[in-house]
C-alpha cells in the first residue's frame, strides 16, 4: 500500500509545468514587468533657415513628419516654398532663405509613389546658370568741405596828428630835406599829408612830379597829392613842369 502512493505522488508531480515546478521550489513570485512609456515624438518646427552646405534632401530629413517617406516630405517642402530655388529649380537652394514647413496634412496630400514619381522628375530639370553678381557701384569721393577762412584782421590803424602836430611833421620833413635826407623827410612828409597837411600834400606833389633820389617820377601820384592840396585850399603854381598831367 505505501508504494502505490509514492508512486501516485510522482505522477502528478510530473504534470506540473517546468517554470511553476521551479516557481515552487523556490517558494517565490516572480516581480511584474514594468509598463514602458513611450517617448514623445519630437516637435516639427515651423520653419528652417537654409544654411551654407545645406540640400533639400538634408532638411527634409531633419524636419520629417512621422510616418511619411522622405520623398514626400521633400516635395512638400519645394511647393511650399518656390521663392526659395532659384528659377523654381529645385535642384537650386538659395542660401539664407527661410523655408516654411509645410503641416502633415499637406505632406500626405501625394501619397509615397506620386510623390517619388513627381520628384524625379523636377530633380531632372537642368540647372539654371547663376548670373554673376553686379559690382558694386562705387560712390564718387566727397570732396572735403573747404575749411572757412578766418575773417580777417582788421588793419591797425595809425593815430591821426592833430593838426598841430601834422605841421610840426611837415616842417621837420623840410629840415630833413635840406639836410640830405631824403627818406626820412619822406616819411614826414607822408605822416603830415595822411594827416591833411596842404603844404604836405603840394610838397608831396612837388617831389613826386620831378622825382628825386628816393622815388621815381610818377604823375598819377603827384596828381593825386596836388589834388588834395587844392581841397585844402592850396594854390598849385601853372604851368606845370609836366604838360601831360592836368590838375
Amino acid at each position: 500500500m505505501p508504494v502505490l502512493l509514492v508512486a501516485e505522488a510522482c505522477c502528478l508531480l510530473s504534470l506540473v509545468p517546468g517554470a511553476a515546478w521551479a516557481q515552487a521550489g523556490k517558494g517565490t513570485r516572480a516581480p511584474a514587468a514594468k509598463p514602458v512609456t513611450p517617448k514623445p515624438a519630437a516637435a516639427v518646427p515651423g520653419e528652417v533657415e537654409v544654411a551654407k552646405g545645406d540640400t533639400l534632401f538634408r532638411i527634409a530629413g531633419k524636419v520629417r513628419h512621422p510616418g511619411v517617406t522622405l520623398n514626400q516630405m521633400v516635395l512638400a517642402l519645394y511647393r511650399a516654398n518656390p521663392e526659395a530655388f532659384f528659377a523654381e529649380n529645385i535642384n537650386q537652394l538659395i542660401v539664407g532663405r527661410v523655408l516654411k514647413v509645410p503641416s502633415l496634412e499637406a505632406v500626405t496630400s501625394v501619397d509615397a509613389a506620386q510623390a517619388s514619381q513627381q520628384l524625379k522628375q523636377l530633380i531632372a530639370r537642368p540647372v539654371v546658370p547663376v548670373p554673376p553678381a553686379a559690382p558694386p557701384v562705387k560712390e564718387a569721393p566727397v570732396p572735403p568741405k573747404p575749411r572757412p577762412e578766418p575773417p580777417p584782421k582788421p588793419a591797425a590803424t595809425v593815430p591821426s596828428l592833430t593838426p598841430a602836430q601834422a605841421a610840426e611833421r611837415y616842417e621837420e620833413g623840410i629840415r630833413l630835406e635840406r639836410n640830405g635826407d631824403l627818406q626820412a623827410a619822406m616819411t614826414a612828409y607822408v605822416a603830415a599829408g595822411d594827416a591833411g597837411n596842404g603844404l604836405a600834400q603840394k610838397r608831396l606833389g612837388d617831389i613826386y612830379n620831378t622825382g628825386n633820389a628816393v622815388v621815381r617820377r610818377d604823375y598819377e601820384t603827384a596828381l593825386k597829392w596836388y589834388q588834395k592840396a587844392r581841397a585844402q585850399g592850396i594854390e598849385i603854381p601853372k604851368p606845370l613842369t609836366n604838360p601831360g598831367v592836368r590838375y
